[in-house]
């Protein structure tokens, strides 16, 4: 939920209220920290949307915020290395684009939730499999720009 409400927010608004995390700011390699495509909007609408769907479902409020947020930053964090390998934004990096945004909230829940490495290991790559498998349908759907 964390990282699909910026893209729907993103296909309604386009770039209404869609100012960059990193500023523009240039690293000395020439590219951007992140890059244009990871916004303020996206970063507060996925944490705030995700909050939401994880209190209907009875979390604690820290809880919904901390593992939206870590979400979030494990797709920043997959943004920051595809800027270092020159790679565009929205670009396909297989594994790159999806396990830290599934392992940085799965270690932070351990805090609230008893389960243990093979329920990190299982869980993320099963969030890898329905990554991969669902971008297509997604994109033909219209709700992605891109197949991956």
């Amino acid at each position: 939920m964390a990282n699909g409400i910026p893209v729907i927010l993103h296909r309604c608004f386009g770039a209404l209220f869609s100012k960059p995390v990193d500023a523009g700011l240039l690293l000395a390699d020439g590219h951007p920290l992140l890059g244009y495509s990871k916004t303020w909007r996206g970063l507060l609408g996925g944490i705030i949307g995700a909050t939401v769907v994880a209190i209907l479902f009875a979390f604690p409020v820290v809880f919904a915020v901390t593992f939206a947020l870590f979400s979030l930053l494990g797709d920043l964090l997959s943004s920051f290395i595809k800027r270092r390998m020159k790679r565009a934004p929205s670009s396909k990096f297989i594994g790159v684009d999806q396990i830290p945004e599934a392992i940085f909230p799965l270690v932070a829940g351990t805090y609230w939730l008893d389960y243990g490495l093979n329920s990190i290991v299982i869980v993320t790559l099963s969030f890898f499999l329905i990554h991969i498998l669902t971008s297509p349908v997604l994109a033909l759907l219209g709700l992605r720009k891109h197949p991956h």
